[in-house]
């Protein structure tokens, strides 16, 4: 396709999709005090009113489009009441035939109000699986139960004035819907899990689904989501799919891929290891995940990488971390295991060559495990930390604590997952505030990709952001080391590092 721009500059290519600026929904888009408007058929065949407050009629920003006058808008900049288009729309060179089908699709592209939202009522789900623990899951539920019962005590005098809304107030009272939750529940093995959801979806369709947990991959509901093109806003998950050309599935982080990325970048900081031994637990998919996506990074260099698998029910004993060592050969080593598989490796690694580097992830190994480790290792030990830095995270999660104390839900042993439970929360009200009653799925997404980096709260994470076909909000991780005067202490000895940011 080609096109002229600002009146004679030529650009042609993917700078031209419709979509890059209308968005897939076709119900617009802005940026700074550009307004990109609606493109739907529905909208674009009707009059544009501006709502006023004085009767009868608002007056009338553009006449209704017509074929004629949509072909001569897209061809020549010209609207509906004759006046120019914006100096950013594209005037497109279109043969006739191609012009008559870009109509059409126009025409086909929908308002209507998506399944999972009937006049009272807008249906959410969230998901748990088997494998997740009593506690997460009560403290995620309730969060989210807690915040349905305020969003709809609020809500009912909401519906009250939207019954007897003057005309000019209608697009503001008029999206005002009970919100109801269904707790999707997945059994047994992933393979079966795509059945359950089919299920409970013909049973009951939603809009969204919000959060929610589960043990292992995300993958089979992230794939149901994408075929249903239903949203699945941020679980709380280290196993998301991490593929930007999907869609509906927008995540709070890439998980332990996001993890290997960082020790990789820190690795090659211009003090690179001449070789790197990680070490992963078989049947531990976290583990599995992070040693794949480590391991991938180095295919192809000239690094050299070896990787040590402990097997299912294999035994972290003196013997297995002597050849770990002996393999490192006082280089740097990546350790994919929780606490329970290093006792031996403090007492071989403080007794022997001490390797240049060793990496841990504070996802696997749990902070309350910090004081276990020797003084003699501390200095060469380096932890990967996707979230904020623990003597920050009481400030960072201030907001939601307030409000978790004062409804007397929180649970200070989950407040990660009840702080994502909020987070989730919070974007989904802010959604659906700004979608005005257009209850499409596509440009419910849409707003938050636009709402995320304007967000006051921000969950675990010190800095979050979306745009436009980006599918997660926390792009980065420290690296840090422990104090040398609190022991169980974590400080940063890096910035918030991007994997492939410059």
């Amino acid at each position: 396709m080609t096109a002229t721009m600002m009146g004679d500059i030529p650009v042609t290519g993917e700078q031209l999709i419709c979509g890059t600026c209308h968005r897939r929904s076709g119900l617009g888009s802005s940026e700074g005090q550009e307004v990109v408007p609606a493109i739907t058929g529905e909208l674009l065949y009707k009059p544009l009113r501006l709502p006023t407050s004085k009767p009868p009629l608002p007056p009338e920003q553009r006449p209704a489009y017509t074929d004629a006058s949509l072909k001569a808008a897209i061809r020549n900049g010209v609207g509906a009441n004759g006046e120019p288009l914006g100096a950013f729309m594209p005037r497109y060179s279109m043969q006739d035939n191609d012009l008559e089908i870009l109509l059409d699709y126009i025409k086909s592209l929908p308002t209507y109000t998506a399944p999972g939202v009937t006049d009272e009522e807008i249906h959410f789900a969230t998901i748990v699986t088997d494998g997740v623990s009593p506690a997460g899951r009560k403290a995620m539920e309730d969060v989210l139960h807690t915040f349905f019962a305020q969003k709809n005590v609020e809500t009912r005098n909401e519906s009250q004035r939207a019954e007897h809304a003057p005309w000019h107030k209608e697009w503001m009272f008029k999206p005002y819907r009970k919100w109801k939750l269904h707790v999707w529940e997945l059994h047994g093995a992933q393979q079966g899990w795509e059945s359950q959801l089919r299920a409970y979806y013909d049973e009951q369709p939603v809009f969204a689904v919000l959060n929610g947990l589960a043990e292992g991959s995300w993958a089979p509901i992230h794939d149901f989501c994408e075929t249903e093109r239903v949203p699945c806003l941020f679980p709380t998950t280290d196993l998301p799919v991490v593929d930007e050309a999907d869609f509906y599935p927008l995540y709070l982080s890439k998980g332990m891929t996001l993890e290997a990325g960082a020790i990789d970048g820190h690795l090659n900081d211009g003090n690179a290891a001449r070789l790197v031994v990680q070490v992963s637990r078989a049947g531990d998919a976290r583990s599995a995940a992070a040693a794949q996506a480590l391991q991938s990074r180095f295919d192809g260099r000239e690094a050299r990488f070896e990787h040590v698998v402990l097997e299912s029910g294999q035994q972290a004993d003196d013997a297995f971390w002597q050849s770990v060592l002996d393999a490192a050969d006082g280089n740097a080593i990546v350790l994919w295991l929780g606490a329970g598989d290093l006792e031996s490796f403090w007492v071989v690694a403080s007794a022997g060559k001490t390797p240049q580097r060793v990496y841990l992830s504070t996802t696997l190994f749990n902070i309350s495990d910090f004081n276990d480790i020797p003084d003699a290792l501390r200095e060469h030990l380096l932890f990967v930390h996707p979230y904020e830095l623990p003597d920050r995270l009481n400030r960072r999660l201030a907001r939601s604590t307030g409000w978790l104390r004062a409804k007397r839900i929180y649970a200070p042993d989950e407040r990660g997952i009840q702080a994502n439970a909020y987070f989730t929360m919070k974007m989904t009200g802010e959604g659906l505030k700004h979608i005005r009653g257009f209850f499409n799925r596509e440009y419910f997404i849409e707003r938050i990709e636009h709402m995320v980096d304007n967000a006051i709260y921000t969950s675990v994470y010190p800095r979050i952001s979306l745009a436009p076909n980006q599918r997660f909000v926390s792009k980065g991780s420290y690296i840090a080391q422990l104090d040398n005067g609190d022991k169980a202490r974590l400080q940063a000895v890096s910035g918030w590092l991007i994997p492939g940011a410059p």
